[in-house]
């Protein structure tokens, strides 16, 4: 148990302090924008570049997911490490936690890939680019094998419970009210 115990404490907090990294750079990143902002109106000069959405989804999901990581991860740390814990919560949470923290890497990747091909569009050979920039990701996913089965298998299951039980109920109300404030930003903004 307390083999078990400490195992779990060290994992964990070096799980946090990786997310709390992934989170600054993506908070950052975000922050400072690729290519700079228009001086009179403050909107990004890239901002109709399609990879720029890109870049601007994952790197929301990256900070979203660093973030969720770091607190299922500050929850183990605070736990009281009771026996019948160990059983039920806490490798759940730690495995759950990792899960985020890696797809939070993984988005992190994907948005430093999206700000390559952003900045060499304008170079001849923009595939050497395209493969360049996401080389990283594909490095990174391939490197996890088990825990890309594990993840995958989980995220199949769950969106199948997601689909059949949640979708039909809350989320159409919640789409018709996204997809009327798209329309209406659209139309005040473009």
């Amino acid at each position: 148990m307390k083999k078990g115990k400490e195992w779990l404490m060290k994992t964990a907090e070096n799980c946090t302090i990786l997310s709390v990294f992934i989170a600054t750079v993506a908070f950052a990143a975000a922050y400072t924008v690729p290519g700079g902002s228009n001086g009179s109106t403050g909107i990004p000069v890239l901002h109709s570049k399609s990879f720029f959405l890109i870049f601007i989804l994952a790197d929301v999901f990256s900070l979203t997911l660093a973030l969720t990581s770091m607190g299922i991860l500050l929850s183990i740390l605070t736990s009281p490490f009771l026996l019948q814990d160990f059983h039920k919560y806490l490798f759940d949470k730690l495995k759950h936690g990792m899960i985020c923290m890696i797809a939070s890497f993984t988005m992190m990747a994907v948005a430093f890939g999206a700000i390559i091909v952003l900045i060499m569009t304008h170079h001849r050979h923009k595939v050497v680019w395209y493969v360049i920039a996401f080389l990283p990701v594909l490095i990174f996913f391939v490197s996890y094998s088990p825990l890309r089965s594990a993840f995958l298998t989980r995220c199949t299951k769950w969106a199948k419970h997601f689909v059949l039980e949640l979708i039909p109920k809350f989320v159409l109300k919640f789409l018709r009210g996204v997809a009327w404030a798209v329309i209406i930003f659209f139309f005040l903004f473009f």
